[in-house]
C-alpha cells in the first residue's frame, strides 16, 4: 500500500522479535501469494530456504517423494525460515517502501466510524491517530478484535501441536518431512529453517497423550515420541533440542464478517486455521493480497473492506472444510479409523486429484460433500 502511494502507519508492539513457536513455512500455494505481494524474492534473499518437496511416512512406510515444482498448479516451492528473522526483514522492507513504523507501541482504544481513529501508547505518551482504515493483524488473541467487540466461533478441539527447535540437524533432509502414526493419533513435521537448524513439531490427537508437553524438561519425552512415530534414529542422534517447547490446541476459530466501521481484521486476527496443517502463513498472505486488491480497486475503503470480508469468509471456510477432513482422516484413532485411512490412501493412489491438496492449492482445492462421504463413511 505504501508503494502505491498510501500513507501507512505500522504499530508494532515488540521492540525485538523473539521465538514464540509461530508458523515457519509458507506452503506452495502461499508462495504464489508471496510473489503477488512482491516479497517472495525478498524472503528468499534475506532469510528463507526453498522447500522443494514433501517426504511422507505412514506407519513407518515412506510414500513416493512429492516434488512441488512439478505437482503444483504454478510450479512453486514452499518457503521456510526462522520466524523472528522474517519479521525483522519484512518490517525493514516496509520502512524502505515508505511505511512509518512505531515500535514498542500498543493500541489502547479504537473509535470506529466513517473516519476511524485509535489511541496509541508510545514512549510513555498517548497519541490519537485518524485513518481511512484501521487494519488489525495482531494474531489469534487479537486485541483489536476484543476492542471492537467481535465474537468468535470455534470448532471442538481435536488436535494439539507442540514445537521446538533442533540444532545439529544436518542429517535431516531439506523437505517438508511429515510422519504419521494415525491409529495412535500421532504425527510429526520437521522442516529446515536455517543452515544447521530445524523446527520440529509434534502433532497429536487430544486423546493420544496423557498430557501436553511443555518446557525443556520435556525435550527427551518429545524425542521419544518422534522415535515411536518413526523418525529415523540417524536424524535424531546428533540433534540438540533448544528453544521454547510448548503445545497449542488446533481448533479453528473465526469471526464472520471481520470489518466494522472503518476497521478490518486479517490473518489469525480474523480467523485461525488448524496449525497442524501449516497453512496459517499462506492464508494470512491470501488475506493481505485480497484486502490490498480491494483497496486499490475502490476509493471507498469501507466498501472495499466489506468486499474483502466476503472474500475472506469464503476462502477461510473452504480451507477449514478441507483441514477438518484431513484431521478426521489422518488422526482419528482406533481400528475402524485405520480401515478408513487405508481405504482413503488407496483411493489417493488410484485417483490423485480426489483428495483436496491444501499444500499445493490451499482453499481453491475442490471438495464436495460426496467426496467427504466417500472418505469418511464406514
Amino acid at each position: 500500500m505504501a508503494l502505491s502511494g498510501a500513507h501507512v502507519l505500522v504499530v508494532e508492539k515488540e521492540r525485538s522479535f523473539t521465538d514464540r513457536i509461530r508458523g515457519e513455512i509458507i506452503m506452495p500455494w502461499g508462495s504464489v501469494e508471496a510473489a503477488s505481494l512482491g516479497i517472495y524474492d525478498i524472503l528468499l534473499a534475506g532469510c528463507a530456504n526453498e522447500v522443494a518437496g514433501e517426504r511422507f511416512w505412514a506407519n513407518g512406510a515412506e510414500a513416493p517423494y512429492r516434488e512441488f515444482r512439478t505437482s503444483t498448479p504454478h510450479n512453486t516451492c514452499g518457503l521456510s525460515f526462522y520466524h523472528p528473522e522474517m519479521q525483522e526483514l519484512l518490517l525493514a522492507q516496509a520502512m524502505a517502501a515508505g511505511a512509518e513504523v512505531w515500535r514498542g507501541a500498543s493500541v489502547g482504544a479504537v473509535y470506529p466510524g466513517s473516519r476511524p481513529s485509535a489511541e496509541i501508547a508510545i514512549a510513555a505518551r498517548l497519541k490519537r491517530v485518524d485513518a481511512r482504515l484501521i487494519v488489525g493483524a495482531d494474531g489469534r488473541g487479537s486485541h483489536l478484535a476484543s476492542l471492537l467487540g467481535f465474537g468468535r466461533s470455534k470448532d471442538e478441539t481435536e488436535l494439539f501441536i507442540g514445537g521446538f527447535q533442533l540444532a545439529n540437524c544436518n542429517a535431516i533432509p531439506n523437505a517438508l518431512n511429515f510422519f504419521l502414526r494415525g491409529e495412535h493419533g500421532l504425527g510429526a513435521i520437521i522442516i529446515r529453517t536455517r543452515a544447521e537448524n530445524c523446527r520440529a513439531y509434534l502433532l497429536h490427537h487430544k486423546d493420544a497423550l496423557p498430557r501436553r508437553l511443555s518446557g525443556a524438561r520435556d525435550y527427551a519425552a518429545a524425542l521419544d515420541r518422534f522415535r515411536a512415530i518413526g523418525i529415523p534414529e540417524q536424524w535424531l542422534k546428533d540433534a540438540a533440542p533448544h528453544g521454547i517447547l510448548a503445545s497449542f490446541e488446533g481448533a479453528h476459530r473465526w469471526i464472520d464478517q471481520p470489518p466494522r466501521d472503518g476497521c478490518v481484521l486479517i490473518g489469525d486476527a480474523a480467523g485461525t486455521s488448524d496449525p497442524v496443517w501449516g497453512n496459517g502463513l499462506s492464508r494470512t498472505l491470501r488475506d493481505v493480497r485480497l484486502l490490498r486488491d480491494r483497496l486499490l480497486a475502490d476509493r471507498d475503503w469501507h466498501r472495499g473492506a466489506a468486499a474483502y470480508a466476503a472474500d475472506h469468509d469464503d476462502h477461510f471456510q473452504r480451507l477449514r472444510r478441507a483441514e477438518r477432513l484431513s484431521t478426521a482422516l489422518f488422526f482419528s484413532m482406533g481400528a475402524a479409523a485405520e480401515r478408513r485411512r487405508e481405504r482413503a490412501f488407496a483411493l489417493f493412489e488410484r485417483y490423485p486429484g480426489l483428495y483436496p491438496d491444501t499444500m499445493g492449492v490451499g482453499p481453491d482445492a475442490p471438495l464436495s460433500d460426496e467426496t467427504i462421504r466417500l472418505f469418511l463413511d464406514d
